[in-house]
């Protein structure tokens, strides 16, 4: 949140000026009788005022200066001209946030306003005429209480000229998609696509059905794998989608702590119970609890079905599975093979068993399945670790994802708040 927008400049005779502050009394103490009694201002301006209103130097460049528990972001402009006392005039918008928000999103808004006027001055004086200049205090309030409240604003400044701001989120960066990664999606995003989307992205997203892998994915759509996993993540930044592993029957799952936020949640349970079901009538959640709680470690996935299968009637397995793994309350437990004696030796197997390799990048490179990859690895002297999380894979476990009954593919719809 802006914490207070000031226009200062350079006055021939009394140097660094605050002219115009929202809130008054915010960078300097207002010299109305209203403000009097108000906090403080939030930082001292006759400290920071060489960075606000610098030389040349420092002119027409984004600068930030942090102060105590605030940052202050300028774009200071010199405009030379000999009709300016000093043969210059030099000004500045400056925004004020608390330190520890991140400011990058204001940036723009910073250049953007700084630019603008720039370009006012110099076609007719904006602010070095007192006249016209007297409506940037209206204006900068304006902006403040619109970029607080709405994040945008589009505010008409004279008969040729609007300032339009947007606040942009950001977001941080996805983590690398592997290719034995799966894809799920969040969004319809065929609702969305139209036939200005980059051509890699048309081609990949029918392929996206939260069963197959990324590499699966280029190799289906016949995309160039590098282009289809900048795609992916791309979509991952924007929280179009999520990231799970490839469903086998043959890995072990077990329940979190996160478990117990499942009890709690109706909404939750309502939402799984009609996510898992595979006819009209919905399974019990109670039942649904049942079965998550007795998966452990040590049960492979195609003995739990086994012995479950009296409750399994109108559960999709992978749903199941799938549910628990993109909510958080269910783990995958991967399995690493690790060469017993340390030694590397020839073959085109043995630069998988480093332990730096989890099964299912080996069957996604060398394009087999797990029962012929782990035929393979039985003649070799090799162990397999397992281990309870998948450190590449992060799946979004926040309360908004919400997973809706599509069949046949996996559909989520999120919404933020």
């Amino acid at each position: 949140m802006i914490k207070s927008i000031f226009y200062s400049h350079f006055h021939p005779g009394k140097g660094p000026q605050v002219v115009y502050q929202v809130p008054d009394g915010s960078i300097t103490p207002s010299p109305s009788p209203a403000c009097s009694s108000s906090s403080p201002p939030l930082f001292d301006f006759d400290t920071t005022s060489p960075h606000i209103i610098p030389k040349q130097e420092l002119c027409d460049r984004l600068v930030t200066v942090c102060t105590g528990a605030y940052r202050i972001l300028g774009y200071p402009v010199c405009l030379p001209d000999r009709k300016y006392a000093r043969n210059e005039f030099i000004f500045n918008f400056a925004i004020v946030v608390e330190a520890e928000v991140e400011y990058s999103t204001y940036k723009s808004v910073v250049r953007k306003v700084a630019k603008l006027f720039k370009a006012l001055e110099e076609q007719s004086g904006f602010l070095s005429n007192e006249v016209t200049r007297a409506g940037v205090y209206a204006l900068i309030e304006q902006v403040m209480e619109d970029l607080n409240n709405y994040s945008e604003c589009m505010i008409p400044i004279n008969e040729s000229n609007t300032l339009n701001l947007k606040l942009f989120p950001t977001y941080a960066p996805p983590p690398p998609v592997r290719p034995y990664h799966v894809p799920l999606l969040t969004v319809q995003l065929d609702q969305l696509m139209d036939v200005n989307w980059d051509l890699t992205m048309q081609r990949i997203v029918p392929y996206i059905d939260g069963i197959n892998s990324a590499k699966r994915i280029a190799d289906l759509s016949d995309s160039d794998y590098t282009l289809t996993r900048k795609c992916i993540e791309h979509l991952l930044y924007y929280g179009c989608l999520v990231m799970v592993d490839v469903f086998q029957f043959g890995a072990i799952y077990a329940c979190t702590a996160e478990i117990s936020s499942l009890v709690a949640d109706v909404a939750a349970q309502e939402e799984c119970a009609a996510y898992v079901s595979t006819s009209g009538t919905r399974v019990p959640f109670p039942r649904l609890l049942e079965m998550y709680t007795s998966l452990s470690q040590g049960v492979v996935l195609r003995k739990w079905c086994v012995e479950n299968a009296g409750r399994l009637g109108g559960v999709d397995v992978r749903r199941f599975v799938s549910f628990g793994v993109v909510k958080g309350f269910l783990y995958r437990s991967h399995r690493w093979p690790v060469v017993v004696d340390g030694e590397k030796r020839a073959g085109a197997l043995w630069r998988w068993v480093d332990g730096g390799h989890c099964v299912d990048e080996i069957c996604t490179e060398l394009g087999m399945g797990e029962r012929e990859v782990l035929g393979l690895l039985e003649g070799l002297d090799v162990t397999l670790t397992n281990t309870n999380t998948d450190t590449d894979t992060d799946t979004d476990t926040d309360t908004d994802t919400h997973i809706t009954h599509t069949p046949p593919a996996i559909g989520l719809k999120h919404t933020s708040t």
